[in-house]
């Protein structure tokens, strides 16, 4: 500066330019400014690139615990609160290069502190007065001086310092010691230290050795360099964060659906309750975090274990209990769940269940009907209390009937003629079917003989149409009355006769185009008669059902 104290180095550098020839001096000093402005630009780059990841880690932070992971909540309030006091520094750097470049210009008014779009990179008076003042060995201490900054960063170091220390304090945001070394490493960057560093004699304080007679490109190029450390800082922060919120807390990856009962036995006639829910595990549900002990017994009182249990085999996160059955009778399962939470201590839960061990037995019902009918396919379903239905046989003897399995505990009988038949259950124990429970008999009866259906109408009784409705009719079929049992009636032929006018045979269940002419020639009150009806019954035998009578109504 021309009106303060100069450094034997300052000296010399002026003597430079009065010695050395004009195009020298421009040639080396445009070669330093322009390595200014590429350094900034790498240096903005770098921001750019940290704010982005930085965004992204923590949207990613804030939807990991909208979607339950609660106990990851604290350490995101830490995440934020460390976020705040940062850019509020950053803020407060951002308005003190934009006072720079405005004064250095001598600009009303700048948008911007890239250093491309600078005139006056090589002024070293203006941000020297702005930062420093006069003196290097006391520089000014006013709003966005260099002492200022000094302040504002060495708070900031000291805030996050005491952050850190106040979460040792809290179990739900510890931190691990080498995570503690980490932030407290990174942490010391930002601080601003006197290196004591002597120049030609000068002793330079950390203000000096930053900004003391340092041109316009210089001096914004170590701001940035302190606004890319603490994005760095944020960074490492929020990752630190986020990583220690999930340390713990266990993903649940294994998802099922459970029925809980409070009864697994049910007698007929009584209702069954249930709880249908959708459980949830983890893999990461290692023995080292997760035990069942049955048999343990846990004082929720005092929050004690006072019986410890046995531990059972743990897989995919659940564990696997077994036990033989050699009495009949209600039986109980107690037992308690030890958990480590988040904060490495343990949590218990205490589980009990009762079950019903009975003798067994089997049972088979008609899925349609209580007896089976000859001719037709007679869904059956077969259970027997303590087995899978995979592991069923049914066998069936008399009537020549026939089980055919159709899926587990699914089968299809079919019976030649009428009388009894018999039908027992067996289950596979030890690879061999054994019968269980009682052989269950069932009747076995004809099926009833249909009526012919015509317009949609049984005939039952006289089918009465209009003449425009007989014009329609197309085609005959045939259907049991009241029989709700799915049975198959195929017409194979019929007689149609109108009175006065003769038989007229028609072949399959379609009306001949004779038997059409005929009918839609019919005068009100007149009858006709359909006749010798040859239907083939599901098992192929033909039979013949009887008449229909139609009358012309007006």
């Amino acid at each position: 500066m021309s009106s303060g104290k100069e450094t034997p180095r300052q000296k010399m550098i002026g003597m430079m330019y009065l010695v050395l020839t004009a195009l020298l001096a421009l040639n080396v000093s445009k070669e330093v400014l322009k390595g200014f402005v590429m350094v900034d630009e790498s240096i903005g780059k770098s921001k750019a690139i940290l704010d982005e990841n930085n965004t992204r880690v923590q949207k990613a932070f804030e939807d990991y615990v909208k979607d339950g992971n609660f106990e990851a909540a604290p350490y995101l309030l830490k995440s934020v609160e460390t976020q705040k006091s940062i850019r509020l520094v950053d803020a407060y750097l951002d308005s003190m290069k934009l006072l720079i470049v405005r004064k250095t210009e001598d600009l009303t008014k700048q948008d911007t502190s890239q250093l491309r779009f600078m005139e006056k990179l090589d002024d070293f008076d203006t941000p020297t007065h702005l930062l420093i003042g006069s003196d290097a060995s006391n520089p000014i201490d006013s709003k966005y001086s260099a002492k200022d900054l000094r302040q504002q960063l060495t708070k900031l170091h000291d805030e996050l310092l005491t952050l850190i220390d106040n979460m040792q304090k809290d179990s739900k945001t510890k931190l691990d010691q080498e995570s503690i070394s980490t932030l407290k490493q990174k942490l010391s960057n930002i601080k601003p230290v006197d290196r004591n560093l002597v120049i030609e004699g000068v002793k330079l304080n950390w203000e000096a050795e930053n900004f003391y007679h340092m041109p316009m490109a210089a001096v914004i190029t170590n701001l940035d360099k302190i606004q890319a450390d603490m994005k760095n800082l944020e960074s490492e922060f929020l990752h630190t964060f986020a990583a220690a919120s999930s340390k713990f807390v266990f993903k649940a990856d294994k998802l099922h659906a459970d029925v809980v009962a409070p009864s697994a036995y049910v007698l007929s006639g009584q209702p069954f309750k249930a709880n249908i829910v959708l459980g949830a595990s983890s893999s990461e549900f290692t023995p080292d975090r997760i035990e069942v002990l049955v048999g343990g017994i846990y004082d929720t009182t005092s929050k004690k274990l006072i019986k410890a249990g046995t531990p059972i085999a743990i897989k995919d996160g659940m564990g696997n209990y077994e036990a033989l059955t050699s009495s009949t009778g209600e039986k109980e399962l107690k037992g308690v769940i030890k958990y480590k939470n988040s904060r490495g201590e343990f949590e218990y839960y205490p589980f009990e269940y009762s079950y019903m061990v009975a003798p067994p037995f089997s049972a088979v019902a008609a899925d349609n009907m209580n007896i089976f009918y000859a001719g037709v396919d007679n869904p059956v379903s077969a259970t027997c209390a303590g087995f899978s239905p995979a592991d069923l046989k049914v066998t069936i003897t008399g009537c020549g009937a026939i089980a055919t399995q159709t899926s587990a505990g699914k089968y299809v009988i079919t019976v030649k003629s009428a009388g009894t038949c018999s039908v027992a259950v067996a289950a596979k124990i030890n690879g061999v079917y054994q019968q269980q429970g009682s052989v269950k008999t069932f009747r076995v009866k004809d099926i009833p003989p249909p009526y012919l259906r015509l317009g949609g109408k049984l005939a039952t009784s006289t089918l009465e149409f209009t003449r425009n409705e007989v014009k329609m009719l197309g085609g005959v079929g045939a259907e049991a009355v009241g029989f709700m049992f799915p049975v198959n009636y195929i017409v194979k032929s019929f007689d149609l006769t109108v009175q006065g006018r003769g038989d007229i045979p028609c072949q399959g269940n379609n009306l001949s185009q004779a038997a059409k002419t005929a009918l839609g020639n019919m005068s009100v009150g007149q009858i006709a008669y359909i006749d010798n009806i040859k239907v083939r019954k599901p098992n192929g035998d033909i039979v013949t059902i009887p008449l229909a009578k139609i009358k012309i109504k007006a």
